[in-house]
């Protein structure tokens, strides 16, 4: 987690994207393909197990509630899955030249969040998997389960302009006023705001752990 929030911060960071220098040489080089080829691991995984959280949400059925029991080890999966593409990803291009241009820097920051999300909804879905879809616990499921498969499906829109294959979806944020080709990064007090937050978050479980 430390590395992900680490790279978050490296991409907000070097001046907007406005530089134009090229340092570095990257350690070692891997073909894009490798990256293209992996990512769709995550993104299937992740998307399944959304769907599956959907269908369990409007449905008592026996069948729903099979296929609940899938969600955790699909989500869990796609969180390794993630990781290697993570990886694979940041030895395609020099890191100087990948974060120069807001597309490129808003695709890692996403692909950090959506891994980091994803992981997270993974451990604590499992923790309470049983109280998840009880009364209006189960819109709450509904609702993280939305913005985690939102997230998702963005970081592959990004990732397939960044290749040069945009997609409708690229066009629809851009309708929506997200020019992904030009768009802005968030500043860096979000960073702080969210650093904070989640200190706020962990400090409260603590505390309500121990009065428990």
């Amino acid at each position: 987690m430390p590395v992900l929030v680490a790279g978050a911060a490296l991409a907000h960071g070097g001046g907007g994207g406005v530089e134009m220098e090229l340092e570095g040489t990257p350690s070692f080089s891997i073909p894009p393909v490798y990256h293209i080829l992996v990512v769709h691991f995550p993104i299937a995984l992740w998307l399944t197990a959304a769907l599956f959280i959907f269908f369990r949400v409007f449905s008592n059925s026996d069948l729903a509630v099979r296929l609940q029991k899938s969600v955790w080890p699909l989500i869990l999966l796609g969180s390794l899955a993630g990781v290697v593409a993570y990886g694979l990803g940041q030895s395609i291009y020099l890191w100087s030249a990948l974060t120069q241009s807001p597309l490129g820097r808003n695709h890692i920051m996403l692909a950090t969040w959506t891994l980091s999300y994803w992981t997270v909804l993974g451990v604590l879905g499992y923790r309470y998997r049983r109280h998840l879809f009880e009364g209006a616990q189960r819109w709450v499921s509904f609702i993280l389960t939305l913005i985690g498969a939102a997230v998702v499906t963005i970081t592959g829109t990004l990732g397939g302009a960044l290749n040069g294959t945009p997609s409708l979806v690229t066009k629809t944020l851009g309708d929506l006023g997200w020019e992904v080709y030009m768009t802005f990064y968030l500043p860096t007090w979000m960073l702080w705001a969210f650093g904070l937050g989640a200190v706020v978050i962990v400090a409260r479980g603590v505390l309500g752990r121990r009065r428990a």
